[in-house]
């Protein structure tokens, strides 16, 4: 660990050249030779550098220097990451000021690290991933392997990194060796239903059953209910990938087994589940009745996570045809803060409302759209489905080349099919 990198990451924020950086305080070559670790700054350059960079002195100069009273709180905020996510807000919230800042670079890579589990809890992925990217490539392998607690969940984190971009492989990589090096149960069981995602990300559906397995054993013996329903959420999931309608069912009758009476996000996602099961099983009155009760309950607990509930809810709808509701449910919707792939997946049930009504203008204008979204984003699922509904819509208009076209992006999407699980949900 040294202070270069911390002073290079500041500098790159401000974008400042090092010329810029240094000039009237150290002599260019010797700040980059700071910056590269190969030369150590007194004590009156560093307190410059400090003003330059409108940080506090302690920053620069107390980077070796633990705060006992600090690590108490990165202490509670690790265990606080276990828990419901309204404490952890209060916590952070509470103590924000102590956070910015934080003069050790141990105790701050630590704080970065556990803010990168914090957000991925409360579904800002994207903003995790720009954090990991930022923050986390200025230790080396040689400084975490010194703080073991610290080195596994910097292979934890790394682990999701790789996972959310798709890198499905070098994620199990990551995680396999926190099986190497844990020993707390609630670790491993955390990493075989990380590993067990992975693999479903991989169409190894044998391996995410048996991992998905493993981690729902080792939660229950914990005693950890509301993650054992976590676990029966992803079994039937995998199972539902098999064609394995009856026992997804069992499976999610066995998450509400395990809640008993308690009510969480995790009972919300069973309701999902379950009516996405109903709705694939064609019971449509069923699963709208499920559906209905997953976003009444998800709104009773200020859920984050109610979008994918109403596009659900409304692909129920445009099943039993009821085209005002879908209407209804869009303007609902609105008043929602959607991300791009939210709004294109609500987009595209439109688009095939515009079909069923036989609007075909604005059918090609919003499909072509989606198709473009669908393929830049590999989201293969979607592409697969909505290339080939366009590919039998332009055969039907006989536009046999344009027919051609989007079948062979429908070959394609079967190719390289990657299905998204998004905390446990099904699509």
């Amino acid at each position: 660990m040294y202070i270069g990198s911390r002073i290079q990451k500041l500098r790159e924020e401000k974008g400042l050249s090092q010329k810029e950086a240094s000039c009237g305080i150290i002599s260019t070559s010797h700040y980059s030779n700071v910056e590269s670790g190969r030369f150590v700054p007194s004590e009156d350059v560093l307190r410059l550098l400090a003003e330059r960079f409108d940080v506090p002195v302690p920053y620069f100069l107390d980077t070796q220097k633990p705060n006992p009273a600090l690590q108490k709180l990165l202490d509670e905020y690790e265990q606080l990451l276990s828990l419901e996510v309204e404490q952890i807000r209060r916590f952070t919230t509470k103590h924000a000021a102590k956070f910015s800042y934080i003069p050790s670079i141990l105790q701050e890579f630590t704080y970065n690290v556990l803010k990168y589990i914090d957000l991925v809890k409360t579904g800002q992925v994207r903003q995790a991933q720009k954090l990991y990217a930022k923050e986390m490539i200025h230790l080396s392998q040689k400084d975490l392997e010194t703080n073991k607690p610290l080195f596994i969940n910097y292979l934890y984190i790394s682990g999701l990194f790789c996972y959310f971009n798709k890198n499905y492989r070098a994620s199990i990589v990551y995680f396999r060796a926190i099986l190497e090096l844990a020993r707390s149960e609630e670790t491993i069981a955390k990493t075989f239903y990380n590993m067990s995602l992975a693999f479903f990300h991989l169409f190894d559906y044998a391996e995410a059953l048996d991992y998905v397995k493993r981690a729902q054993q080792q939660y229950m013996n914990l005693h950890k209910w509301i993650a054992a329903g976590d676990c029966y959420n992803l079994a039937a999931t995998i199972l539902m990938e098999q064609n394995k309608a009856t026992e997804a069912m069992r499976q999610i009758q066995k998450g509400f087994s395990v809640l008993g009476d308690s009510v969480s996000e995790t009972s919300a996602r069973l309701y999902h589940n379950l009516a996405y099961i109903q709705f694939k099983e064609k019971t449509y009155y069923d699963a709208l009745k499920t559906i209905n009760q997953c976003i009444e309950l998800k709104q009773k607990m200020g859920s984050e996570n109610l979008i994918i509930s109403y596009t659900l809810k409304i692909s129920i709808l445009f099943h039993l045809e009821d085209f005002m509701a879908i209407q209804d449910n869009l303007k609902q919707i609105q008043q929602f803060t959607l991300q791009e792939r939210e709004s294109i997946q609500l987009r595209y049930i439109e688009t095939k409302m515009y079909y069923t009504v036989r609007e075909f203008p604005l059918y090609e204008k919003n499909m072509q759209g989606c198709i473009q979204y669908f393929q830049s984003n590999e989201e293969w699922k979607y592409l697969k489905e909505a290339a080939r509904h366009f590919s039998i819509y332009y055969a039907n208009q006989k536009k046999y080349k344009m027919a051609h076209h989007y079948q062979d992006l429908c070959i394609l999407s079967y190719q390289r099919l990657t299905m998204e699980v998004k905390g446990g949900e099904m699509e």
